[in-house]
Parts: C-alpha cells; sequence; structure tokens
C-alpha cells in the first residue's frame, strides 16, 4: 500500500473529471502544499479498450468493476421499471466510459444559474470554459454523405445550420458533434479524461490513493478536520490542514455527506446517525435527462456508416415547444454498428435527449453502513407536462427521419413501429442519459447546500466541486460543465 502521510494541506475525494482537475491546478499553483487525491476506483483494466472511443457502449456493458452498479428505485411513470444508472469507479471518473461528447451549454443556461448563485453567469464562466478546452483536446466530427443527408433532412425540418454549439448564442439548429477525443500519432482516436490530461500524479506534492472509499468527513466543532477510509478492509483516518474538497459525483457526494451527519436531521435520525449540520436538501433537487429513441431499418444494398467516434459526428438542437428561443432537446444519432449495440446492424437511430424536465429526484440513505448503495429515486416523469415534452422529442426524430433527404438511407420505420401509442412507447423506453446534477446545489439563498463558493454551508474547511452543486439541468451532457466547475472551484480556494 502507498504510504498516507498522517496530515495533508488538501484532501480531495475523487479522482474522477473534477477532482483530477482541482488536485492539478492546487498542486501546480503551490508545490508546497501538501495534496492527497483520493480515489474509490483503480486504474483501467482494459485501457486499449477503454480508451477507444467507438467501444464506450461495449464498455458499459462488459467491464461491472470500473462501475457503482447503481440502479434506481422502481420508477411508477416509467411501468414501474428500475433504471441501471451508470456511475463510473476508476481513475478518470465516469469520462472513461461516456460517449465523450463535449457540450458547454446554452449561455442562457448559465445566465440562468447567475440569477441563483451570484458569479456564476456566462459572462463569469465563459473564460473557465476556455481554459479548459487549452488544455483538453475538443475535436469537432467529420461528416460524410449520411451525415450530410441528415443535416439536410433537419433543415427540411425547419432547423437552422449552427457551425458551432460551444460558441454560438444559441445552440438551436444542427451542427457536427464535438468529442474530447486526441489523435494518436498512428492518427487513430484517443478518449481523454482529465485524469489522463491534467495527471495530477506528475506533481511531486501530490499522493494518489486508490481503491479507497471515503466513509467519512471528520469535524473538530464546525471545522472539517480529516476523512475516514476504507481499503482492503481495514479502516484509516487522515487529517487536514487547509481544506477537504469533495468531488466524488451527484450520486457519491450526496452519500458521504449524509454519512458525516450533513442532511436533513429527520432522516438521519431514521438511520441513527447522528446530525451535525442540518442541511435539509442535501440529496434532494436530483436531475436527469430522459432519452427516446426513434429507429429506422436502412436498405440492404447502403453500406452503414462505422464511426471512429463513440456516437455519430452529428448533433440537433430542438425545442419541444417549436420556439428557437427554448432550447430543451440534443437529439444525439446512432448506427447499428456501435460496438455492443443489440440492435439490427442495418440500422440509424435518432435519441433525442428530453432536457429541462420539470421532474425532480432524490438520493437517500439505505442504512447508515458506507458499503450500502444509496436509495436512487430520480422520480421520472413525476410531474405531469414532462410527458408532453418526451411526445414532442419523439415526434421531433420520427419526423426528421421520415424527411425526403433521408430516403435512401431509410428502409423503414422499425422503432416506434407506426400507429404506436407514443405515450405507451415513452413509458416503455425511455431510459436515463447520465446527467445526474444538483443534488448539493449551489445558491446565495441559505437553503442552499453550497453557497457561490461551493462551501459546504455551516461549515468550515469543506467544499463541495462536482457536478451534484448544478443549481439548474443545463442544455447540455454534463461532463464540460463540471470540468468548467473544478477549474473556477480551484481559483476560488487559490483567492482565499
Amino acid at each position: 500500500m502507498i504510504e498516507v502521510n498522517s496530515m495533508y494541506d488538501y484532501i480531495i475525494i475523487g479522482a474522477g473529471s473534477a477532482g483530477s482537475i482541482v488536485a492539478s491546478k492546487l498542486a501546480d499553483s503551490d508545490s508546497n502544499v501538501s495534496i492527497l487525491l483520493i480515489e474509490a476506483g483503480g486504474t483501467p483494466p482494459n485501457p486499449i479498450e477503454m480508451f477507444t472511443p467507438s467501444c464506450w457502449f461495449e464498455v458499459l456493458q462488459e467491464y461491472p468493476e470500473i462501475d457503482w452498479g447503481y440502479e434506481s428505485q422502481p420508477q411508477p411513470n416509467l411501468n414501474n421499471r428500475v433504471i441501471k444508472l451508470s456511475q463510473a469507479k476508476v481513475l478518470g471518473g465516469s469520462a472513461l466510459h461516456n460517449a465523450t461528447v463535449y457540450v458547454r451549454g446554452g449561455q442562457s443556461d448559465f445566465n440562468d444559474w447567475g440569477n441563483l448563485a451570484q458569479g456564476w453567469s456566462w459572462s463569469d464562466v465563459q473564460a473557465y470554459f476556455e481554459s479548459v478546452e487549452s488544455t483538453m483536446k475538443v475535436l469537432v466530427g467529420q461528416t460524410d454523405n449520411f451525415i450530410n443527408d441528415l443535416f439536410a433532412a433537419a433543415k427540411e425540418y425547419g432547423l437552422p445550420e449552427n457551425p458551432n454549439y460551444n460558441t454560438s448564442e444559441s445552440q438551436y439548429g444542427y451542427a457536427p458533434f464535438q468529442f474530447n477525443n486526441n489523435i494518436t500519432t498512428d492518427y487513430q482516436l484517443c478518449r481523454e479524461t482529465t485524469y489522463t490530461t491534467f495527471w495530477p500524479e506528475k506533481y511531486p506534492n501530490v499522493t494518489l490513493l486508490t481503491r479507497a472509499l471515503v466513509t467519512k468527513i471528520l469535524f473538530h466543532g464546525t471545522q472539517a478536520v480529516g476523512v475516514e477510509y476504507i481499503q482492503g478492509n481495514k479502516k484509516y483516518s487522515v487529517s487536514v490542514a487547509n481544506e477537504i474538497i469533495l468531488s466524488a459525483g451527484a450520486i457519491a457526494t450526496p452519500k458521504i455527506l449524509m454519512l458525516s451527519g450533513i442532511g436533513d436531521e429527520d432522516e438521519l435520525a431514521k438511520i441513527d446517525i447522528e446530525t451535525l449540520f442540518n442541511v435539509k436538501e442535501v440529496g434532494k433537487n436530483l436531475y436527469d435527462d430522459l432519452f427516446v429513441s426513434v429507429g429506422f431499418s436502412i436498405p440492404d444494398h447502403k453500406s452503414v456508416p462505422i464511426y471512429p467516434y463513440s456516437l455519430a459526428p452529428a448533433v440537433i438542437f430542438g425545442s419541444t415547444k417549436g420556439n428557437d428561443s427554448i432550447v430543451d432537446i440534443e437529439c444525439s444519432v446512432g448506427v447499428g454498428t456501435l460496438k455492443g449495440f443489440p440492435g439490427p446492424r442495418n440500422s440509424f437511430w435518432l435519441w433525442p435527449n428530453v432536457m429541462h424536465l420539470q421532474s425532480k429526484g432524490t438520493v437517500s440513505l439505505r442504512s447508515n453502513s458506507p458499503d450500502d448503495h444509496p436509495l436512487i429515486n430520480p422520480g421520472y416523469l413525476n410531474q405531469t407536462e414532462d410527458i408532453e415534452s418526451c411526445k414532442a422529442a419523439l415526434q421531433l426524430g420520427i419526423e426528421i427521419g421520415n424527411k425526403p433527404s433521408l430516403s435512401q438511407w431509410r428502409k423503414e420505420q422499425i422503432s416506434p413501429q407506426p400507429g404506436t401509442n407514443l405515450e405507451d412507447y415513452i413509458r416503455d423506453t425511455a431510459n436515463t442519459t447520465y446527467h445526474y446534477c444538483g443534488t448539493c446545489r449551489m445558491g446565495s439563498d441559505s437553503n442552499s447546500v453550497v453557497d457561490t463558493e461551493l462551501k459546504v454551508r455551516g461549515t468550515s474547511g469543506l467544499r463541495v466541486i462536482d457536478a451534484s452543486v448544478f443549481p439548474k439541468p443545463i442544455t447540455a451532457n454534463t461532463a464540460a460543465a463540471t470540468m468548467m466547475i473544478a477549474y473556477k472551484g480551484a481559483d476560488i480556494i487559490r483567492s482565499c
């Protein structure tokens, strides 16, 4: 086992998309500070497959050892289905088995953040996105005949071309997808994670501890003074001089806080945890997008596109309200040649991600045992208007897929079958987009879990820096915004 000192200046919990950046930035800014980076997972078991973007869907299925194995509680509005909620347990975090797409989010999304959390408007965060992008490689997907015909179909539907959804004032329209992929010396694509790119281990003042499960944050009064963790069936503790940064993700972060006595005192009392800080919204406000599927078979004489990316290099941003000022659909595209895909090989799929849904859920503790997974209830479709948004998004996919411009690629619509009741189909098939966020929301109000400097309310020396602090969901996958928060969060810490 690696030698662990008894005291560090900073302890960072989680070596994923946020924690790896925070550790690297703090280490780089002051070589005299000591940093302990604790990760519950280990190194990737098969780096070749895991760093090959086109293998991502297969990796999700074949390497359960790098995933927490979380599941939702049965969802009444999805016909009581239990939804698998993938969350990586490995160095690099979920960036090691996600689809690598890079989407900042809409400028209006962050202006909405700024209304709730002063200092987090678009003008406050834009430079941090740019800083991330100066280190992480953001590759623009290359179009081909199939993608060009898809874009023509989107134009027939009434959508405009959007050359760059990350820099345009509005995301609305169709565009080449952007990916966190690098190009190797032999011209192959390689997945990026913030761990491999920012590489915190290269700094001599960073100690990396893997396969260590943090069970509790330790306090002296209001001051966070250390953490307790389990490694190899043995329990250890380590002290901190300055701060603890919790970057374990939107599911594990609230779990660790609650195990530490930070949460709703009524709920903690039910499982015999002494409440140290009555912060009632810990684990509340869980948000996730849903996606719906539209599939088409491809004529036998056509060559099915095979892409080196995780998905086809196209995205369509639309609106369930038919209004270019309200963008709440991010439609990605897949083909049947995707490794591990269970559908027909000769097929293409439109996958509208339905965003800004009104439904919210919770993460709560099953027991006071750190070994038990939390109870996760995303609350999908618990607001009646959300089913209408899903139907509108599904209809967008159906209409674009059936446009004349795609006729040479389309044999027939195979899912949903024409004439299918769309609401029934949604309840049978809609699924998570893995965009969990909001469970430790940031805000200027006293009810928020963290303040605008990411400090946990009521405590000293404890911050949360990950997707759990999103004050509101965004029109995007969560990876880019999480990296931005980490970059800005590290600057906030350094300025103290």
